[in-house]
């Protein structure tokens, strides 16, 4: 079967716009026996990145996933191939639980201070 071009554009944003009107589960804020926000650890690490650590922002439950757990990473090194700018964080990053549970290895501190990270889980969010 062979469509024109204007056809077949009309045709997939009709698809995009159905599946836009899908309404998809809320995450809920929950609580968790070791993972809270404000907590620091240390993690896994890749060669040369023993100082970066991870810090706990947000805990919450999505069904058919689980918990997941919002981070921010610090003190990683991000190289820029282009000669740009080299970040040297992640202000939001999801994780299920089960990975975070694997990835760190211990427990810094705890504060009350959460970085902010609005704009990041708002965007993964929406």
């Amino acid at each position: 079967m062979k469509f024109s071009i204007p056809i077949f554009l009309l045709l997939l944003s009709t698809v995009v716009c159905l599946s836009k009107d899908k309404t998809c589960p809320s995450p809920e804020t929950v609580k968790d026996s070791k993972f809270r926000p404000g907590q620091i650890w240390q993690y896994r690490t890749r060669p040369g990145e023993e100082n970066s650590f991870l810090t706990i922002l947000r805990v919450e439950s999505l069904p058919k996933i689980g918990t997941i757990i919002h981070v921010r990473v610090d003190k990683v090194r991000l190289r820029n191939c282009t000669g740009g700018p080299e970040p040297d964080n992640f202000q939001h990053m999801p994780f299920t639980r089960d990975a975070l549970e694997r990835s760190t290895t211990k427990l810094v501190k705890e504060t009350l201070q959460i970085p902010e990270y609005k704009m990041g889980y708002d965007e993964w969010h929406n």
